[in-house]
Order: structure tokens, then sequence, then C-alpha cells
């Protein structure tokens, strides 16, 4: 029995630690040697290349040119690449009409899905700009949103800014839950970029410094992959909160679940992928940030499964029984946020352990197709 003690406690210290202990010792890292950013509003306009990925986007993709169109910055200096990722529909023929109003749209196609991030290569190999901007379909940028991201760059050692996503108003238990989670990520982000150790971004858009842009692999997404190689060259990437864009979330049980998965799949190997920004003895305290970022993040579905087994079984010692009926309550308040949502109804409290079980239905599902070495590589905007 003291061995399963000394188990129970030590998944108890390992979920604590992921959920708690690494968001507070960032926190202390921050206040005790958090770096700033020198931002200036100077002359500097570099040309800037907007690579725009799209499949099948004829209900968004001229809304989503107006808004390139309206940001900020001097039209002489900016392009948009829209690329086509083998669209079947009207995508474009609307993209043709868009390039053929102002010159500096150009668009790509793809012959055969190649993805989202197949697609990013391509336009990336055209772009003439000295920044990169990666976005999607359905993000909405606000007119001074690129002006806010280029302060960053007065800084030489920035090498990419991300844009803090905001997902809209709560329209159910799904959004209500994974808002709250959303705001927790984006904590975790905050901390990390102002100690100089972020590496991640948000996939709705990025500016990057052209030359440190490498060919994405079609399996892996850019929020994941070019964060890690622009510090693998040893720039730093911010999280900018002061710019702001708005995507939309999965307003159903099974789009959220297909994104965390898809998430999960994509970014597991493609952290993998980057060995030497693991290394602790290179990036010492990117590689800790990464792994309790991430990586442990996403085992938290197995060791809750382990963490109801342990209990369950000191249960029949009669030992632990309050905590083993917390968790049943846990589980419970989350199986009936599945049935209210399921059949449109407010979820109330019930919501937030529905999302979190939801999440972690995700985690899980996304470590199974990575353990079956399943591949995702179709497009999705946001992934």
């Amino acid at each position: 029995m003291m061995t399963w003690k000394v188990a129970l406690l030590f998944v108890i210290a390992w979920l604590a630690y992921i959920w708690m202990g690494y968001p507070c010792l960032l926190w202390l890292l921050r206040r005790m040697k958090g770096s700033t950013i020198q931002k200036e509003q100077g002359e500097w306009t570099p040309k800037i290349s907007i690579l725009l990925p799209v499949h099948n986007e004829q209900e968004k993709l001229g809304d989503k040119v107006q808004d390139c169109l309206k940001l900020d910055y001097p039209t002489e200096k900016l392009e948009i690449l829209i690329i086509s990722d083998n669209s079947t529909d009207r995508t474009e023929a609307i993209a043709e009409e868009l390039a053929g109003q102002d010159p500096r749209i150009r668009v790509f196609r793809t012959s055969s899905r190649a993805g989202k991030s197949g697609a990013q290569n391509i336009g990336a190999q055209h772009a003439n700009g000295e920044l990169l901007l990666m976005t999607d379909a359905n993000t909405r940028i606000p007119p001074s949103t690129l002006k806010l991201l280029l302060e960053n760059f007065a800084d030489p050692k920035v090498g990419m800014v991300t844009a803090t996503a905001y997902f809209g108003e709560p329209g159910d238990a799904v959004s209500k839950g994974q808002g709250a989670y959303w705001r927790y990520e984006l904590f975790l982000r905050r901390m990390e970029s102002e100690i100089g150790i972020l590496a991640t971004g948000s996939g709705q858009l990025l500016l990057m410094r052209r030359e440190l842009f490498r060919p994405i692999p079609v399996i892996y997404g850019d929020d994941c992959i070019l964060p890690m190689e622009v510090r693998l060259q040893g720039y730093r990437v911010i999280q900018d909160t002061r710019a702001v864009v708005f995507d939309t979330m999965p307003h159903s049980i099974d789009g959220e679940l297909r994104a965390r998965i898809r998430m999960t799949a994509r970014n597991w190997t493609g952290t993998l992928s980057r060995p030497a920004l693991l290394n602790p003895f290179r990036f010492p305290v990117t590689a800790w940030g990464l792994v309790s970022h991430k990586l442990m993040r996403w085992l938290t579905p197995f060791l809750l499964c382990g963490l109801f087994l342990i209990s369950t079984l000191m249960v029949f010692e009669k030992q632990l029984v309050l905590f083993w009926i917390l968790q049943v309550a846990f589980y419970i308040a989350a199986l009936v946020g599945w049935l209210r949502t399921r059949r449109g109804q407010r979820a109330w409290v019930f919501a937030y352990p529905f999302a979190f079980c939801l999440a972690n239905a995700g985690f899980f599902l996304g470590m199974v197709k990575v353990l079956r070495s399943q591949r995702i590589t179709s497009y999705s905007s946001g992934s």
C-alpha cells in the first residue's frame, strides 16, 4: 500500500506542477529577471509580404483581403500573396478578381492538396518582403495591428512577433470553458515572452524576419515550427498583448475535439522534431519551458487516468474515500455539462469541468495518433 501512496503523491505532484507550479515559477522568474523590448515608432518601413493560404474560402476571402488592404501601412510597402491550396469552389476566381483590381495582390495555386504549411512554403518562395506576415482567412485584423507588431523589430534580437488572438464572446459551454483555458494559455505565453523563452505563437497572425524563415514540413503547423526555428537561430519570439486579432472558435463538441486532436498530434511531433531546442545545455530555460508548457501538459489525460485508478484501488482499503468521491463528482459534473450542451441548454458552472475533460480527451486522442504514426496535413485555419 505504501507503493500506491508514493505513486499517488507522484501523480498529484506532477499535475500540480503542470497546471499551477509552472505558472507560478514563470511569474516569479519574470518578477526577478524579466526583460522588456524597446519599442520604437521609427521611420523604418520595410516591405511586408502577407502570406494568405486558403482552401475553399469563397465566403471569407473578400473580407479578409479588405482587412489586409486597410492596414495602416504605406501601400507601396505591402503585398498580398494568396495561395489556393487546390480549392474546389470559387476561391480562385475571387482571388483573381481581387488581383485584377489591385497590383499588390498575387495569386498562386498548388497542383494538389499541400496543406496549410505547404501553401505557406510556396508563398514564402515568391515573397519580396523583408518581413513575412502569416495569417488565416477567418482572422480579422484591426488596421493598427501591423504597426504595433512592427515596433518590436526595433530590437535587433527580435525575430518574430505574434499577435494576441481572441475568440469573441462566449456562446456556449465549449467556448465558455475554452475561453478560460485560452486566457490561461495567454498568461503563460506572456510570461514566457517577457522572460525571453517563448517558442510558440498564434497561427492567426505571425510576423517574422524573412531571412529566418525555413520551409515548414507539411505535417507540422506554422505556429509550432516557425517560432522554434526563430529561437534556434538565437532570436526572440514576442507575444504583443497590444496587437489583438479576432478569430472564431468551434461552437460544437465535435469541432473543438477535432481541433484539440489536430493541435496535439501536430505539435507533439513538431516539438520533438527540433531536439536541439530541448537540449538543456544549449537552451536551458527555453527547454524547460517547452517541456513544462507543452510536452508535460499533453500527458495530463494519462496522469488523470492513473490518479483515478490508484485512488480507486485505495478506496478498497478504505483510504482516501473523500478524494475518490471528489474525483467522481468532478467527472459527473463534466458529464452533466456534456449532456446539457448536446441538448442546446446552458451548461452553467458545469461548462468548466466539461471543457477541461473535452480538452484532455483531445490530448489523449491526439497522442493516440502520435503513437500510431498518423499524420495530419490537411488545411485548417488557425491550426
